[in-house]
C-alpha cells in the first residue's frame, strides 16, 4: 500500500475566542489556526505515525495557500487537494468556555459544499491505494455514499466520524443498508442518539458490535466486542484546556493504529490517550501529539501510582539510545568460553552510568563488569546484550533485558528488541505490556497445534534436553505430537515469543540471574507457570498449554 490512511473531508481556517474571567468575549479573535474536521483528523493521523493523503477542495487564495501549507508541514500529501477559483474556504468561529473549556462552534461552509460524486472516481488510484479511508458527513450526502459504496465493492476498510448524524438517522431504511457498509463508526452520545433515535447506548452498540463506537467524555467510551459489552474508563487529567479537536485526535489516532494492524481494543485505549494529551493544549492541532510524545505520556500516565514509577520511566527512557553508539565492534573470549563484544559493554556502561547519575546508592548485578556481586535492596539486574552470539552473526535474535529488584522480589522488567524495534516492561502485579499495549492472554491452542521451544546453550543438558523432546514424538509413527520445535540461544527473544503468542512452550536450561530474572516477572505477569522437568532442577518448562504440559510431565 502506498498510503497507510486516505482522508476524505474538508479543511478549514478556524477563528479561536477564549472566554474572559467576566464572562464576557471580546469579539476579536485570540487565535486563528487551521482546522477542519478532515484537516484534523488527517493531522492527527499523521503525528500520530501514519502515512497519510488528503482528498479534499479549497479556495484557491491565500487562506486557501496556508491551509495547504499546513497540511504539507504536517507531512500530509496533497496531490489531491484542490484549489478551485472563487471557491469560498470554510471557517469557524470556535468559543471556549472559561469554566468547563468546552467550545460551541459557529461554522460557515464552502468549499465543504461543493464536494461532488465525481471526486471519488477521479480519486480512485489514491483510495485504493491506501489501507483504511476515513471521512465524515460534512460534505453532500451524495458523495458520501458514493464514497462508501465505492469503499465496500472494493474491500476497502471505511471509518466514518458523522459529524452531521440526521443524514445517517435509521429512519431511513437505505441508512440501514449504508451502516451496514461501513466499517467502523465513531459517534459521540449525542450522535449516536440521533443517528438510532434511542438513548439506550449499550443496545445500540449490542446490535452493531466491532462497529459501533460511541465516546462518552467523561465516562470514556462504549462498544460490543462480539462476545460483550466494553465499556472504557476515560483517561483523567487535571489540566483541561481547550476540548476543541478532541474526536478528530482520537479519531486520526484510531485509524493509525489500526492501520499498523493493532487489533480494535487496543487501537482505542491508545487513541484515548491522544485525546487526554490534546485537551491539555489550546487549539485543535496544536495539541495533537506525535508518537514519541504519546508513547512517553502513557509511560507516565500508567506508571504515575507506581512507586517505582522514576526508575522504570528512566530505564525506558534511556534504552533504545544504549544502541545508538556507533563503533568498530570486536568480539572477545571470556573465561566461560562465551563471547562478549565491544558493544555489550558499552551498552552496560552506558546503563548503569545513566541510572547511577539518577541512583547512585544503587546496587548492580550485570553480565559483563558486575557478575560477581549478588541481589540485595535496590539491585539492577542487566544483560547489555543476550544472545551476543546472535549479534556477533547480525542476526535479529537479541535484546537488552534489564529487572530491578527490591524488597525481596522483582518489581519491574524491560526487554528491548532493537531489529524490531519492541519494547517489552512488566510491573510486579502491573501487568506487561509490548509497544505500550497491555498483553492479554493467548488462545490456547491444542498440541498439535502448539510450538514448543528449547532455549538456552545447546551444549548444556543436551541429553536431557533430547529426551524430553522425545516425549513430544509419537512412538509408534515417529510423527512429532506437536505443530513444530524450534531452537533459540536467546532466554529474552524466547520469552518474548512466549508471552506475544509466538510459541507455545519453553523448555529451558539458563540460570544466570540476568537470564532468568527479567523473563521470569513476564511469566508471573500474563499468567504463565514453570515446572521443573527432572530432579536435578536443570531444566524448566514454562507454558499455559495443559495438553504441552502433559505431555512433558508424564513418566
Amino acid at each position: 500500500m502506498k498510503y497507510d490512511i486516505c482522508v476524505f473531508g474538508g479543511c478549514s481556517l478556524d477563528r479561536m475566542f477564549y472566554q474572559n474571567p467576566d464572562g464576557s468575549y471580546d469579539g476579536i479573535p485570540n487565535i486563528k489556526v487551521p482546522g477542519g474536521k478532515g484537516a484534523n483528523q488527517a493531522v492527527a493521523a499523521a503525528r500520530a505515525g501514519a502515512k497519510v493523503v488528503m482528498i479534499s477542495r479549497i479556495g484557491k487564495d491565500e487562506i486557501g495557500k496556508e491551509i495547504l501549507d499546513n497540511l504539507a508541514y504536517n507531512m500530509i500529501n496533497t496531490s489531491a487537494v484542490e484549489m478551485v477559483d472563487g471557491l469560498q474556504n470554510d471557517y469557524s468561529d470556535i468559543y471556549i468556555d472559561i469554566k468547563d473549556k468546552d467550545n460551541n462552534i459557529k461554522r460557515v461552509t464552502g468549499a465543504i459544499d461543493n464536494f461532488t460524486k465525481d471526486m471519488v472516481d477521479k480519486y480512485k488510484d489514491v483510495i485504493l491505494s491506501s489501507k483504511i479511508i476515513v471521512c465524515q458527513l460534512k460534505a453532500p450526502k451524495d458523495v458520501t455514499v458514493e464514497l462508501i459504496n465505492f469503499c465496500h465493492k472494493n474491500n476497502k476498510p471505511l471509518i466514518l466520524t458523522p459529524c452531521r448524524p440526521n443524514k445517517l438517522s435509521v429512519d431511513d431504511d437505505e441508512n440501514l443498508k449504508l451502516i451496514d457498509k461501513i466499517s467502523l463508526i465513531t459517534t459521540n452520545k449525542s450522535e449516536c442518539e440521533t443517528i438510532f433515535g434511542t438513548n439506550d447506548i449499550e443496545k445500540c452498540v449490542e446490535k452493531y458490535p466491532n462497529k459501533l463506537i460511541v465516546t462518552l467524555g467523561k465516562d470514556g467510551l462504549m462498544y460490543h466486542n462480539g462476545q460483550r459489552l466494553i465499556k472504557m474508563p476515560a483517561i483523567e487529567v487535571d489540566n483541561v484546556v481547550d476540548t476543541t479537536g478532541a474526536g478528530d485526535t482520537f479519531n486520526g489516532n484510531l485509524a493509525c493504529f489500526l492501520s499498523k494492524r493493532l487489533d480494535l481494543q487496543h487501537a482505542l485505549r491508545k487513541a484515548m490517550y491522544a485525546s487526554a494529551m490534546k485537551i491539555q493544549v489550546k487549539t485543535a492541532q496544536n495539541g495533537m501529539p506525535y508518537a514519541d510524545e504519546l508513547n512517553n505520556f502513557i509511560f507516565k500516565y500508567r506508571n504515575k501510582k507506581f512507586e517505582y514509577k522514576n526508575e522504570l520511566n528512566l530505564v525506558l527512557s534511556i534504552i533504545k539510545d544504549s544502541y545508538k553508539k556507533e563503533m568498530e565492534i570486536k568480539k572477545f573470549q571470556k573465561e566461560d568460553n562465551s563471547y562478549t563484544t565491544t558493544m555489550d559493554l558499552a551498552i552496560e556502561d552506558y546503563l548503569v552510568s545513566n541510572i547511577k547519575r539518577k541512583f547512585p546508592n544503587d546496587n548492580f548485578l550485570t553480565e559483563e563488569k558486575y557478575n560477581d556481586k549478588y541481589l540485595q535492596d535496590r539491585t539492577w539486574i542487566i544483560d547489555p546484550i543476550d544472545g551476543t552470539n546472535h549479534f556477533i552473526k547480525s542476526t535479529s535474535c537479541y535484546a537488552t533485558q534489564l529487572a530491578f529488584y527490591d524488597k525481596g522480589t522483582t518489581m519491574f522488567s524491560v526487554i528491548y528488541i532493537p531489529t524490531s524495534d519492541e519494547l517489552y516492561y512488566a510491573i510486579n502485579n502491573g501487568g506487561a505490556y509490548l509497544n505500550n499495549n497491555k498483553l492479554l492472554p493467548k488462545r490456547n491452542v491444542s498440541a498439535k497445534e502448539a510450538i514448543v521451544e528449547i532455549c538456552g546453550s545447546i551444549n548444556n543438558f543436551m541429553d536431557e534436553k533430547f529426551m524430553y523432546l522425545k516425549k513430544l514424538i509419537d512412538k509408534k509413527s515417529g510423527q512429532p505430537l506437536v505443530l513444530d520445535f524450534i531452537y533459540i540461544n536467546s532466554s529474552s527473544i524466547a520469552f518474548t515469543n512466549l508471552i506475544s503468542g509466538k510459541t507455545d512452550a519453553i523448555i529451558t536450561s539458563v540460570k544466570k540471574p540476568w537470564d532468568i530474572i527479567p523473563g521470569s516477572l513476564f511469566m508471573q505477569e500474563v499468567g504463565i507457570k514453570s515446572y521443573n522437568l527432572d530432579f536435578n532442577n536443570h531444566l524448566k518448562l514454562y507454558t499455559k498449554n495443559e495438553e504441552v504440559k502433559a505431555l512433558l510431565l508424564n513418566n
